[in-house]
């Protein structure tokens, strides 16, 4: 008698252009301007033609980020069960909150890491831990790669590189920047700078 001693047919933990959770994000909605079938959910997708109106996939390093593909209940799929994104429909495109971002081959994304997208290639629209022709989003990784997609968080405000150390630039007559405390003046635990009298 024979029996199954592997199950190895577990759910992936996320979809691409799936919405990770609740917490506050916004999705805005966009006109295809690729071909049918190009644009997928998870992609990076730039500023059309049509400014403020269409979105298309990435194809120079000048194009202006708009956001990530949704993938939600006006996706349309096939008979075959593959995803078509018919050129001028509707999609929606998350500007900030935590989505599924469909990976680049080869990707090794990593809690913290920053976000880039491919901008050429047979994989332009996909995101990576950056190569020579990525280019950087206002974003962070989330989680690492399960089955070619990771969780991505927009941010509405600059990430800061956790493996980044800022040094603060020397002030001048100029402009704003850091000093050493001299001679003949005191400097407090709160920040107060004094001149020492003598």
């Amino acid at each position: 008698m024979s029996a199954q001693t592997t199950y190895k047919f577990g759910m992936p933990f996320g979809a691409a252009g799936g919405i990770v959770d609740l917490v506050p994000h916004a999705i805005d909605t966009f006109l295809n301007e690729d071909n049918t079938g190009v644009m997928k959910p998870g992609m990076a997708v730039v500023k059309g033609t049509a400014a403020g109106i269409g979105v298309k996939l990435p194809t120079a390093n000048t194009d202006v980020f708009e956001g990530i593909t949704v993938n939600d209940r006006t996706t349309e799929y096939d008979l075959d069960g593959n995803i078509r994104v018919m050129k001028g429909s509707a999609l929606g495109v998350m500007r900030y909150g935590k989505i599924y971002g469909r990976l680049a081959t080869g990707a090794a994304p990593a809690f913290g890491k920053p976000v880039y997208f491919k901008y050429s290639g047979d994989e332009k629209g996909c995101f990576t831990d950056s190569d020579s022709s990525t280019l950087p989003i206002n974003a962070r990784f989330v989680s690492g790669a399960d089955n070619g997609v990771a969780m991505i968080e927009l941010q509405q405000s600059n990430v800061v590189d956790a493996n980044t150390t800022y040094t603060l630039p020397a002030a001048t007559n100029s402009a704003l920047g850091g000093v050493k405390v001299g001679s003949g003046l005191t400097v407090t635990a709160d920040g107060t700078l004094s001149v020492t009298a003598g």
